[in-house]
């Protein structure tokens, strides 16, 4: 579907809907290995709550870049995610199709495709997708995402 006039997703960085509310715990247990910190991401981002984002995966200076905008530390990220959220409160978000760069002793990064669908406030579909990159780094915290950019669909 079109994006309505003068909005750019990957400017929004919608994540996920509220609907995915009751996801096992263990898809939010501490991340031993960069898949498990992908796999509970994936999980939890549809659940619209940044601090367990923040508790669960991000590590302590994520940064996100979407198209031309770049969000450096956890205020930024959240004050993103939060505007995407408000902008899309019922948003569905999905990442799939990993494929693993490269995973070493304390870095790893993989590529995903993504793919988001939701409702303005004013009633109006919203969807899309594209390409996605994490970078993934072990902390004394576990593997936490410390990087992602999303690019459109080519």
């Amino acid at each position: 579907m079109p994006q309505p006039d003068g909005l750019n997703r990957r400017a929004l960085i919608g994540w996920g809907a509220a609907t995915v509310a009751a996801l096992p715990v263990c898809a939010m247990a501490a991340a031993d290995t960069p898949q498990a910190t992908f796999d509970a991401y994936r999980d939890l981002i549809n659940r619209h709550d940044f601090d367990l984002l923040e508790e669960r995966v991000m590590s302590d200076h994520p940064v996100f870049v979407f198209a031309n905008k770049r969000h450096d530390g956890l205020d930024a990220t959240r004050a993103a995610f939060m505007h995407t959220w408000s902008i899309l409160p019922d948003e569905i978000y999905s990442m799939n199709d990993e494929k693993w760069l490269f995973v070493a002793q304390d870095h790893a990064a993989c590529t995903f495709t993504y793919a988001y669908r939701g409702t303005m406030a004013d009633g109006r579909a919203l969807s899309g997708g594209g390409q996605g990159l994490n970078i993934f780094t072990l902390t004394p915290k576990g593997w936490r995402l410390s990087f992602e950019q999303l690019t459109p669909d080519t």
